[in-house]
């Protein structure tokens, strides 16, 4: 059998990690081999990305993949690491804040989507918008987890919903 890509995001982890794993590991195995500092913390909960629950510590990699290894190629699995089940996401637009509890997995792209469609935006309109956290000029990218982006421990994110650059001429 050959070795799974993954991909892992989360707390303690600066960029995107990408692992190769052996369909039989463990997902804690995984963290012990890219070095992750609370592996061994019972405290850290493993996330499979935009998946609301976390999955135990000692799943098998194989397990997570939705067919079998031998009936084809597998996109890379993405995994999140955290501490917090929820993250509180506030998005603003016009003015108006919107708030809803995302998993820690779930990636900036279905929260734009989810933002778009609770303030009322036309696709048309959604497809100019971006999020951009509140205070700065950061736009993260859309396959970034939420999860990353939570600051001291406090399991909450504020965004605002701005209208990407548009070029005419």
């Amino acid at each position: 059998m050959k070795p799974l890509e993954l991909f892992i995001q989360g707390h303690g982890i600066t960029d995107i990690a990408v692992v190769a794993a052996e369909p039989g590991e463990t997902v804690i195995q995984i963290l012990a081999k890219i070095g992750h500092q609370g592996h061994s913390d019972d405290q850290v909960l493993i996330f499979v990305e935009d998946f609301p629950t976390p999955i135990g510590r000692e799943v098998v990699i194989e397990e997570l993949l939705p067919i079998s290894i031998e009936d084809c190629d597998h996109p890379p699995l993405r995994l999140h690491v955290s501490r917090c089940h929820k993250v509180a996401v506030t998005v603003r637009y016009n003015g108006q804040p919107m708030e809803r509890h995302f998993p820690p997995g779930a990636t900036i792209e279905r929260i734009r989507r989810w933002s778009c469609r609770s303030f009322g935006l036309t696709p048309r309109d959604a497809a100019e918008h971006v999020l951009q956290i509140q205070g700065t000029n950061v736009r993260p990218d859309l396959d970034v987890h939420v999860g990353t982006l939570t600051k001291d421990g406090h399991c909450a994110v504020a965004f605002d919903l701005v209208p990407c650059k548009r070029v005419e001429g």
